[in-house]
């Protein structure tokens, strides 16, 4: 595979749940680290954006789990850019173990802005050339419109703490899909895997905002549970992120 870049991860215990399964968080992790290392060897490194008032901040993330790797397993991550699209950039992965299976797949869209303003910016050649493409989608049904909640049955409650803060100053992208995931019922986890986290992400939070995670589950196929998912800062009357996710049993 042409205009890929792979990095190979070993399962620690402490990125693991009470099921000694790399938990969504920490696979998130990895595909954050991947694309990161990607962008460091084209050149587009973190000090060189930042130098230049530069960034980029993810906008989606349909994530598909068949099997989450267990402690001390290995895994490769591969990803890829399919496209560039004025401020867009449209990021893929793929995740096997070490016998070559696929775990998952994820598909992702990052805006590339102006730090400083967090205006979009049209991503200039000098920075799309060095990845080159691979136009090959990893969820081929990419993405789909999120609905919101009508009925919320299931809330939890967070403030945002300097540990959850990113370079960009704001709640990382990883801690919101911790939220989200908070407010699923702990029988749940026992019993299911998220199989698949659809996540739209709309409004930054900030150091001290208080979040209110908010769920509704919906009809789902036998052996399987779905629920759609709010964030909101209530103070300050922001609707953060909408998510969907379904979750297959063990």
């Amino acid at each position: 595979m042409l205009n890929t870049y792979q990095r190979s991860y070993q399962v620690h215990y402490y990125e693991t749940n009470f099921m000694l399964e790399a938990s969504p968080v920490t696979v998130l992790g990895y595909l954050e680290e991947t694309a990161t290392w990607h962008s460091e060897t084209a050149g587009n490194s973190i000090a060189s954006l930042n130098a230049a008032g530069r960034g980029w901040v993810v906008y989606r993330y349909h994530l598909q789990v068949s099997r989450y790797p267990r402690w001390q397993e290995k895994i490769t991550v591969t990803t890829w850019v399919e496209r560039f699209q004025r401020c867009f950039a449209y990021r893929n992965f793929y995740i096997h173990d070490a016998g070559g299976n696929l775990l998952g797949r994820a598909a992702s869209v990052w805006i590339f802005l102006d730090i400083a303003s967090k205006k979009p910016l049209r991503i200039p050649p000098a920075v799309s050339a060095p990845y080159g493409l691979y136009p090959e989608a990893a969820i081929p049904a990419g993405f789909s419109e999120l609905p919101t909640l009508e009925s919320p049955s299931i809330t939890a409650e967070f403030t945002v703490g300097a540990a959850d803060m990113d370079i960009n100053h704001h709640a990382n992208n990883k801690r919101y899909i911790n939220w989200l995931l908070e407010s699923v019922p702990l029988e749940v986890h026992r019993q299911a895997f998220p199989a698949t986290i659809e996540i739209v992400y709309k409004k930054d939070a900030r150091y001290g905002d208080h979040i209110l995670s908010e769920s509704q589950e919906l009809k789902a196929g036998d052996g399987t549970r779905c629920y759609l998912h709010r964030l909101t800062c209530p103070k300050k009357e922001l609707e953060l992120a909408l998510a969907r996710t379904t979750w297959q049993e063990r």
